[in-house]
């Protein structure tokens, strides 16, 4: 069953079109990742989803209402790119406001399970909390009124390494209950291990709609590092891009790999003296994601 539809949407600001003719669909329980490089408009998409900045023209129905519809707030939830907890209230009570407010919140186990603080952590300023600690602490502010859909704006920013990983593992059992889950985001691995599907933008359009499996496998070029003795015979090669020096190595792509380490091996080059690694269309798009 489709959820989220989007048609012909384009968004301009004081006449700069930062989102153009983008049409997709999103069907219950699916988690889509966002991807793309700074400026691409994935945050305006994702407003324009929730009804928080109007489109220019096309269409956007969730379950079949506008974003802006009241229906909707209690089946809705986000997390924004940046933190909006109160600084001044404790975790605690913080807590307690959200699930005074939802008529079936999640219960102070559940909470406990999600958010995993001490008692110590439960009563200080949410102020005081370390950036990670908000990260998580905001997120599990959004699940507490059980939300069937999910929008999440950089989700991990700030987390550490074991946050990070608690959360994406918060993310699956949302997946397993059925949740619709919208994301953008920089790290390749959680795209890969996470998402059903990726929403690729650039320069405001949608270019790719494909999965991880199916993206990770259209291999672009193979990525050489080659000792710096070659220099002289890599750089008179047409068939190379990004030549850069990198640790007394030389550091390049190419598109015609057999024909490269030919020229290499004419020249003496030793098998254990390369390293050479595959550069997918995902890895490039990631190499240029800096949100």
């Amino acid at each position: 069953m489709t959820v989220i539809k989007v048609e012909k949407l384009s968004k301009k600001i004081k006449d700069k079109e930062i989102l153009r003719n983008i049409s997709f669909e999103i069907n219950d329980g699916e988690c889509v990742a966002l991807i793309g490089p700074n400026g691409a408009g994935k945050t305006t998409l994702i407003d324009c989803l929730l009804g928080d900045k109007f489109m220019s023209s096309g269409q956007v129905a969730i379950q079949g209402f506008a974003p802006t519809d009241p229906r909707l707030k209690q089946l809705i939830s986000v997390l924004p790119q940046e933190n909006t907890v109160v600084q001044d209230l404790k975790v605690k009570e913080l807590l307690s406001f959200f699930q005074s407010i939802y008529p079936n919140s999640l219960s102070d186990k559940e909470i406990d399970d999600l958010l995993r603080f001490s008692d110590k952590q439960k009563n200080q300023l949410a102020g005081k909390l370390s950036g990670g600690q908000k990260r998580l602490f905001s997120f599990v502010l959004s699940l507490i009124g059980r939300p069937k859909i999910l929008f999440l704006d950089e989700p991990t920013a700030a987390m550490d390494t074991s946050t990070r990983q608690h959360f994406w593992e918060i993310v699956n059992q949302l997946k397993q209950n059925g949740v619709t889950i919208v994301y953008s985001s920089h790290y390749i691995e959680e795209v890969e291990h996470t998402a059903d599907r990726i929403l690729v933008l650039h320069k405001g359009e949608l270019i790719r709609d494909t999965t991880p499996y199916a993206m990770r496998g259209e291999e672009q070029e193979k990525h050489f590092t080659v000792p710096l003795t070659y220099q002289e015979v890599i750089s008179t090669l047409d068939q190379i891009q990004e030549l850069e020096i990198k640790q007394n190595a030389l550091s390049f792509t190419t598109k015609e790999a057999s024909q490269v380490w030919k020229v290499l091996q004419e020249q003496g080059c030793m098998i254990e003296e390369i390293e050479v690694r595959n550069r997918t269309l995902l890895d490039s798009i990631f190499e240029t994601t800096q949100d």
